[in-house]
């Protein structure tokens, strides 16, 4: 499988299962618009989608957990423009 990089902004550390029951989503800060995500990855880069991924990642000890927001095109661009005033 190819490795990819992506621009994100880190959100959350998760160190088990326990924490992600304690801390999601009330720890999650609001989207910024109606369609982003969020990109959930685990110590060895692996995504996780729902409930039954916090369970296997705690089974294969591949916490923590991640969360990040990725970085929109056009927020670069403000941040560009911005720059040049």
């Amino acid at each position: 499988m190819d490795k990819i990089t992506f621009n994100g902004e880190l959100l959350i550390t998760l160190d088990s299962k326990q924490d992600w029951i304690n801390k999601i989503p009330r720890h999650l800060p609001a989207k910024e618009y109606y369609k982003e995500d969020f990109l959930w990855l685990d110590k060895n880069d692996n995504q996780l989608v729902m409930g039954e991924d916090f369970m296997a990642a705690e089974e294969m000890n591949s916490y923590p957990v991640k969360i990040y927001r990725l970085q929109r095109v056009v927020d670069v661009r403000k941040e560009v423009t911005d720059g040049e005033s």
